[in-house]
């Protein structure tokens, strides 16, 4: 989902030198924090349409933005 990609990278990257692709590690070194996390879930919230159930708040579903894109949009053909 280009406007996932595009919300990462704009929006909560913004003023690093850190830049993601659909298939880079979002926690691995260290870009999406706590509070980054809360902000992403939010997004994801509002453009699936829907709250996301405390069980789906899980690593596995947020590693990279494919991963995002795949299990609340089932929508990876347009991520890349």
């Amino acid at each position: 989902m280009k406007d996932l990609l595009e919300y990462v990278n704009g929006v909560l990257l913004r003023g690093t030198s850190h830049q993601v692709d659909p298939d880079t590690p979002l926690f691995d070194v260290g870009m999406v924090d706590s509070l980054k996390i809360l902000q992403l879930i939010a997004f994801v919230e509002t453009r699936a349409g829907r709250a996301i159930p405390d069980h789906e708040v899980v690593m596995s579903n947020f590693q990279t933005v494919r991963t995002i894109a795949e299990h609340f949009f089932n929508d990876h053909e347009r991520v890349s």
